[in-house]
């Protein structure tokens, strides 16, 4: 192990009481564990910048990576999201990226929130890591009682919403996405290995309730009926009404909240959409794993394809609308390339399909393949258009058509809900639509 790196936390479940099992990088030896209550009894205090500076400075590996002095380290403030605070710690020799859990919604201190925010994340880095290394920033420390997350900086990197909005060309990206979504998603599936894998992930991620109760809010109750959260361009008015009453809306977004609830395929980011992607000089890095719970593989697909699909209706041009497009169907054609490819090159023993009944069956692997993987691109298509309509009409509206006039702003988003619209509307023809239809 690199000496500046720390040791990844450890995750164990006690009697549904969550715990984090941590050990000294120092000392490797793995004896004398100690355990931390998540939920009581902590030593929890919001930081700031000068407390977050005497933290790091206790902490060896940290401030030799920073290098220099702690009173010459620059500590900028870039909470942009809702949940937490996030700063950037840079020094003479090197940066650092910091989360901490606040006790409320960061712009709403009525809201309480509990804590463990940034545990699931840290578990979620902990998981994926070893699938795709170069695609999330590298893991460095996690604090049990603060609920401290610390990361490699992703300098010079710009959000993907930003970058979409600047003009970068998309296409590398989805291509990108595409490789991530179907390699962590097929290694923390039932097919990628031993059930025990899984029931690990599910007992754990299962905890993160409190996240995946605002998505099931958000993204998939609220924007169906009158909900006070809820706001909306003028101009949505009619289009609003009619996810408010139709029946055959309400069918299908009943079959998609099915998929959610019992679909228990893979560890999911759970909020994978353009503003959780850091693009930089060397591709793509995936970030904010808060949301991560166990749920169908097509769900995150679907939240990266509505991105795409509201930064194409927000673009100034026609081509830039086309490229845009495209870079769905890139995405989408990624995917299911990389998730039959882990598949058939999968070598770990699993309970699901295991080898010795099909190897020598090709035909019956192509089956199996094909039948999955319709599956998920009817899912991801389905969660496609609910994204797209809850960040029209929702809560946390996306930011792509920010730089447009108004009225052109509200002429723009009504074209972008009616095509969620029609996707909703006839779940089984919605994947065709979604990638050939341009």
């Amino acid at each position: 192990m690199p000496a500046e790196r720390a040791r990844p936390v450890e995750v164990i479940i006690v009697r549904q009481t969550f715990f984090i099992q941590w050990y000294s990088p120092v000392n490797d030896n793995r004896s004398g564990p100690e355990y931390t209550s998540l939920t009581q009894g902590t030593p929890y205090r919001p930081l700031n910048p000068e407390s977050l500076r005497l933290v790091l400075s206790e902490l060896p590996l940290l401030a030799v990576r920073l290098g220099g002095t702690p009173s010459g380290w620059n500590i900028r403030e870039v909470s942009d999201g809702n949940l937490n605070s996030v700063w950037l710690i840079h020094g003479p020799s090197g940066s650092l990226c910091a989360k901490q859990s606040l006790p409320h919604v960061r712009v709403d201190p009525s809201w309480k929130m509990p804590l463990d925010r940034t545990t699931f994340e840290a578990g979620w880095l902990k998981a994926v890591t070893p699938l795709a290394p170069e695609m999330v920033p590298e893991f460095l420390y996690f604090d049990p009682q603060l609920f401290l997350l610390v990361t490699a900086c992703l300098d010079d990197h710009v959000t993907f919403t930003e970058a979409l909005i600047q003009g970068v060309d998309p296409l590398p990206v989805a291509r990108q996405i595409g490789h991530f979504v179907a390699r962590t998603a097929f290694h923390t599936s039932w097919r990628g290995g031993p059930f025990e894998k899984m029931f690990q992930l599910e007992s754990f991620f299962s905890g993160n309730t409190t996240l995946t109760r605002i998505t099931v809010d958000l993204v998939l109750t609220d924007p169906y009926y009158d909900h006070p959260r809820n706001h909306y361009h003028p101009a949505l008015k009619t289009l609003v009404e009619q996810l408010h009453t139709d029946p055959t809306i309400h069918r299908a977004v009943s079959h998609m909240q099915s998929r959610f609830f019992t679909a228990r395929e893979a560890l999911l980011h759970g909020d994978l959409h353009s503003g959780s992607i850091m693009v930089g000089p060397n591709g793509a890095s995936v970030i904010d794993g808060e949301f991560a719970c166990i749920g169908p593989t097509g769900f995150d697909c679907g939240m990266f394809v509505a991105s795409l699909i509201l930064a194409s209706f927000a673009a100034q041009d026609t081509s830039r609308r086309t490229q845009i497009r495209q870079a769905a169907a890139i995405f989408h054609e990624s995917f299911l390339k990389t998730y039959c490819e882990e598949w058939l090159d999968n070598n770990t023993d699993t309970d699901l399909a295991p080898a010795f009944l099909t190897r020598h069956d090709a035909t019956e692997i192509q089956r199996q393949q094909q039948e999955e993987c319709d599956r998920i691109v009817s899912d991801m298509a389905g969660f496609t258009a609910m994204e797209v309509i809850r960040r029209l009409t929702g809560y946390a509206h996306t930011s792509h058509f920010d730089a447009l006039p108004e009225t052109e702003k509200g002429h723009r988003q009504y074209q972008a809900l009616s095509f969620a619209i029609e996707l909703l509307s006839n779940l089984k023809a919605a994947p065709e639509k979604l990638f050939h239809g341009h």
